[in-house]
């Protein structure tokens, strides 16, 4: 933290008092130690010069008269030391191949620029703080050790409909006048299943702003937690025997023109895209599928991942039954368009009720990447993690599936074929059955997908060959 005086070196002849200012050289840019962090450390402390830089796509914020800006961290040989600068560099990749895929494919033509968007569903725990204190395996590990289960289990009717307990509800109204005077709008605030869970989410914007809103509610969450003598717990699995905790991220790639990949559209070229952006994606999770594993991998998911709606730690794209029909039929030799994007009405035949419009697919809580309607939302991100890297990776691996068809397209084949190629190829990674059912880890092992179901079998993939051909 800097203060906001300096030195006064207009004259050479004598000492001149302090001066109120803030050189811009230390606005944009500043010098730190890179190592000895909470983790272990980052660079070994005889190595240990890193610098910080201002990341001109996301705003600086003023929260109790100290300026925070948004920076990347990078040690004296330029490599990155943190979360946020894979993310910058991943949003980079995804601008580049996708406005070279929307060339190739002659859609879209005049965009300029190009973005990954992310919602966040942020989950957690509010419980009392003497409570909290009186036991150190919750201090210490962020979770229970020991302990009873509820009676009832979670089935005691405290979750979505029920009214929000008054102290939480006054942290939760507490949090979202917080946030919206940073400039951060929380559209969403309710129970979630567990008995004192509960989420938030903001309006999406731009992934590289998103994962830094992110960053500031969890520490306002804890700070105004603290006012009220309550605390948030953000550990994906603090209790047994109840659902545990995830960070929902709804992601999507738009151009600054309006084009969105994962959207079915109203005009022919919209949906052509809209087929490929999916395709772009099934290539990404299939052919680097150990690495998106490893996005979401630390101790806190192990628990969590694989059960009481959280998706299992098999990696694979849920596009909806009807869709997942379109794509046999593209592989088959069909044509791209024909695909039944329109949306259907639940009706719940009462008079007094009025039909809901709805999605054509349905929702299916046991997929990591299922598609709901404009988007995919990445239901695997643990509720303790920092949005960038899990993003930075999804980010990459589309770049990669954008990539893989204009080279195609480029090269003389036709977008139709093109398309189907990419299907044909990762077909495999497509699934729209049940998650949990004790035959899909088996039938994932002959579809060639991975069961990493814990943090150290992924993380032993990370350094795989592709990995490091893929960030390249």
């Amino acid at each position: 933290m800097d203060a906001f005086i300096d030195l006064d070196w207009s004259s050479k002849a004598a000492n001149k008092p302090f001066k109120t200012c803030f050189p811009h050289e230390r606005l944009f840019q500043g010098e730190t130690d890179g190592s000895s962090f909470p983790n272990g450390g980052l660079r070994v402390t005889h190595s240990a010069a890193a610098f910080t830089t201002w990341d001109r796509s996301s705003p600086p914020v003023v929260i109790d008269g100290v300026l925070r800006i948004p920076c990347s961290f990078v040690t004296h040989y330029g490599k990155c030391i943190d979360d946020k600068t894979p993310l910058l560099r991943s949003a980079d990749a995804v601008q580049r191949e996708g406005l070279r895929l929307l060339k190739a494919l002659g859609i879209g033509t005049d965009a300029k620029a190009l973005y990954g968007y992310l919602g966040w569903e942020q989950e957690f725990f509010v419980v009392k703080a003497e409570h909290y204190r009186a036991r150190p395996d919750l201090v210490n590990c962020g979770r229970t050790l020991v302990g009873a289960l509820p009676p009832r289990n979670q089935q005691a009717d405290l979750n979505y409909f029920a009214p929000v307990p008054t102290s939480a509800s006054r942290l939760l109204f507490n949090v979202q006048a917080k946030m919206l005077s940073l400039g951060v709008a929380m559209a969403v605030v309710h129970n979630e299943v567990a008995p004192a869970q509960h989420e938030m989410s903001p309006i999406y914007c731009q992934a590289t702003f998103s994962s830094d809103n992110n960053v500031l509610f969890m520490e306002v969450c804890t700070i105004e937690a603290e006012k009220l003598g309550l605390m948030v717990l953000f550990h994906e699995k603090p209790f047994a025997g109840i659902n545990g905790s995830g960070k929902h991220a709804n992601w999507s790639v738009g151009t600054d023109t309006g084009l969105n990949f994962f959207y079915p559209g109203k005009t022919d070229p919209a949906r052509e895209l809209f087929v490929t952006g999916i395709a772009c994606l099934a290539h990404g999770l299939k052919q680097h599928n150990e690495l998106v594993r490893c996005a979401v991998a630390h101790a806190g998911n192990d628990h969590r991942l694989g059960a009481q709606e959280a998706p299992p730690a098999i990696i694979s794209l849920y596009p909806g039954t009807g869709f997942e029909a379109h794509v046999d039929a593209i592989i088959a030799g069909g044509p791209l368009l024909g695909y039944k994007a329109e949306k259907k009405t639940a009706d719940p035949k009462a008079t007094a009720s009025m039909p809901a419009p709805c999605g054509v697919e349905d929702r299916n809580r046991t997929a990591p990447f299922p598609f709901c309607g404009n988007r995919f939302e990445f239901r695997a991100v643990g509720s303790s993690q920092n949005c960038s890297f899990p993003i930075a990776i999804v980010n990459t691996v589309m770049a990669s599936g954008m990539a893989k068809i204009s080279s195609l397209i480029e090269g003389g084949m036709s977008h139709r074929d093109a398309v189907a190629e990419v299907y044909k190829e990762n077909r495999s990674v497509i699934f729209t059955g049940n998650g949990y059912s004790a035959e899909w880890p088996e039938e994932a092992k002959q579809r060639g997908l991975s069961n990493l179901n814990t943090t150290p079998l992924a993380v032993a993939t990370f350094n795989s060959a592709k990995a490091k051909e893929v960030f390249s």
